[in-house]
């Protein structure tokens, strides 16, 4: 069994999108489901098996469903460093009357489909 199968990872899917990629490069995965965030400002969280609730240690972010009008443009640097069609297209966005909002969301979103799509196998979904 590959060390990659049978794995739960808790964060942001992108770092572990980048990390998956930069060990398989040429796709490895058959199907990706996706939950896209909402913009519901609040950050969730894991309950570990403590039914008692007694350890709030035992609780792990597991993601903010948050995102910035002003941390996007560090994203954008991101996207043009791997694919410049995509970084051209967003920035693009970014210069017309297209809101902050919508653009912080694709640019967001899309840097998270470039990786899921270049984890995929080329028989992936």
């Amino acid at each position: 069994m590959s060390d990659w199968q049978n794995q739960l990872y808790f964060g942001d899917c992108l770092d572990v999108l980048k990390t998956l990629f930069e060990k398989h490069p040429d796709g490895f995965i058959d199907l990706i489901y996706i939950d896209p965030p909402f913009n519901s400002k609040r950050n969730y969280n894991i309950l570990f098996e403590d039914i008692k609730f007694d350890d709030t240690q035992a609780q792990k972010q597991a993601f903010a469903d948050t995102w910035s009008n002003v941390s996007y443009k560090d994203t954008l640097e991101q996207i043009k460093d791997i694919d410049l069609d995509l970084f051209y297209l967003l920035d693009n966005f970014d210069k017309i009357r297209i809101s902050k909002s919508a653009v912080a969301y694709l640019t967001t979103m899309a840097i998270r489909i470039w990786y899921m799509h270049k984890v995929l196998k080329q028989t992936g979904r």
